[in-house]
């Protein structure tokens, strides 16, 4: 890319302003546009065609153009203006609300911006390139919006920072920012099937902008209508930029999930791997405390299974973790985390959302029956890598722990487990143990 010398800085187009319009609105504008410091000389005309007569005798600096109903032909007025009046002369639309949509649709007929009806002296004043705060760069003028309020800026900055954030709470933020930014009385967010609403939902928006995530994950920005006064261009603007930032967070989030979630999986077992495992571990137990709900910790592992990779090669033993794993998550709830803890050592962690714990009760009898479902798929699984005569021979040795009764914290309780799994392999494998509050393991179930 070439980068050239700065470009000298053209001043603001010389020339008048044309007003259509009549009446008392025809000189409420004229007497704006007059007030702007260093402002040029205007001429009020009633018609379009009018001030394309009067065109033709002087250029102008711009043209505002009180919509009216009454115009015939009003895509085709316009573009005569255009052709009239060419850039950099600016074509401004003074709307009654009633009209905006309309306003909105001439745009593509050659305006260059509108105002909402009694306009704001800024907003017409801006959109013309009379204001003080506007300045220009090379040929393209840029005109400083108004600074937000305190709040909004603490919003928008919260906005960015929601990269750690679940998409549905960064959606939820947008409506909430958007709703207060314009004042309006509902404002509905939805994207990929996720939806959030801030104020009443939006079923037949007034305003709207697309967000934009990436890999087709579109959506929009529905507002309802203003709850105070009508909407301004630049609401419009606001409304047009949130959603553009909003796309550009929703997208980053949805990629660092993506990396964490490639981050936190087993290549081999497709499972969550170890780190996955101990920040879960974690908010499982934390769950577990808030809610008084008992959390079991399955640690096991493939009995001998060096025996099996040093007899039929490492790639029998990688059909054995990809089995293991594979009938393992088939065979268990779906809300319980199975994680490959390392080597040939697997973690799984049942919990029960339903309830609080009951005194005196103990690890769910769930975690059993999911353990011989598991066992009895084992043993009647046919390995490709294995003769026939292997069938029923693979088996397992686990240790089982229990919150808060073995343990109450994911360290304490890992190791509460893992001397569970020693004493299940000392006493000849192919067995499940249980730790016993005195701290002495006890046989659960064998083969």
């Amino acid at each position: 890319m070439t980068i050239r010398g700065r470009q000298p800085t053209p001043e603001p187009p010389a020339g008048r302003v044309l007003i259509i319009a009549s009446g008392q609105t025809g000189e409420q504008i004229t007497e704006l546009i007059r007030r702007a410091e260093g402002a040029p000389a205007t001429t009020l005309v009633p018609t379009p065609l009018a001030a394309i007569a009067a065109l033709g005798d002087a250029a102008a600096a711009g043209v505002v153009a009180l919509i009216d109903a009454r115009w015939p032909h009003l895509p085709e007025a316009i573009r005569g203006l255009r052709e009239a009046a060419p850039a950099p002369a600016r074509i401004i639309l003074c709307a009654p609300p009633e009209m905006e949509p309309a306003a909105r649709l001439l745009l593509e007929a050659g305006a260059d911006d509108y105002v909402i009806l009694p306009p704001e002296p800024d907003d017409l004043l801006q959109s013309l390139r009379l204001s003080p705060a506007a300045r220009w760069e090379g040929r393209r003028l840029l005109t400083a919006e108004p600074t937000p309020p305190a709040d909004e800026l603490a919003m928008l900055a919260e906005l960015l920072s929601l990269l750690d954030a679940r998409p549905i709470e960064l959606l939820e933020r947008t409506a909430i920012l958007v709703r207060r930014t314009l004042s309006a009385a509902g404002v509905t967010v939805v994207v990929s099937g996720s939806v959030a609403t801030s104020g009443e939902v939006v079923t037949e928006p007034v305003l709207a902008a697309t967000v934009d995530a990436g890999a087709d994950r579109r959506g929009q920005v529905l507002v309802g209508p203003p709850a105070g006064s009508p909407y301004q261009p630049v609401h419009v603007r606001r409304l047009e930029h949130y959603a553009r930032i909003a796309g550009y967070v929703l997208a980053a989030v949805f990629d660092r999930m993506r990396w964490r979630q490639q981050a936190e999986t087993d290549e081999l077992s497709g499972l969550p791997n170890r780190r996955h495992f101990d920040r879960a571990l974690l908010e499982t137990l934390e769950q577990g405390r808030a809610n008084r709900m008992p959390v079991t910790l399955l640690l096991f592992d493939i009995d001998d299974f060096k025996s099996y990779n040093d007899r039929y090669g490492h790639d029998a033993g990688d059909e054995i973790i990809r089995t293991a794993a594979a009938l393992f998550r088939a065979n268990c709830r779906e809300h319980d985390l199975v994680a490959r803890y390392g080597g040939d050592e697997f973690a799984v962690v049942f919990w029960d959302p339903k309830g609080q714990r009951v005194a005196g009760s103990r690890p769910p009898a769930d975690a059993m029956e999911v353990l011989e479902r598991f066992r009895r798929a084992l043993r009647s699984h046919e390995f490709r890598s294995f003769s026939r005569t292997q069938k029923g021979q693979l088996t397992i040795s686990g240790g089982l722990a229990t919150y808060p009764w073995d343990a109450d914290t994911p360290e304490a309780l890992v190791k509460r487990a893992d001397d569970a799994l020693l004493e299940a392999k000392r006493a000849g494998k192919d067995r499940i143990y249980l730790i016993g509050e005195s701290g002495s393991g006890k046989n659960s179930a064998t083969g």
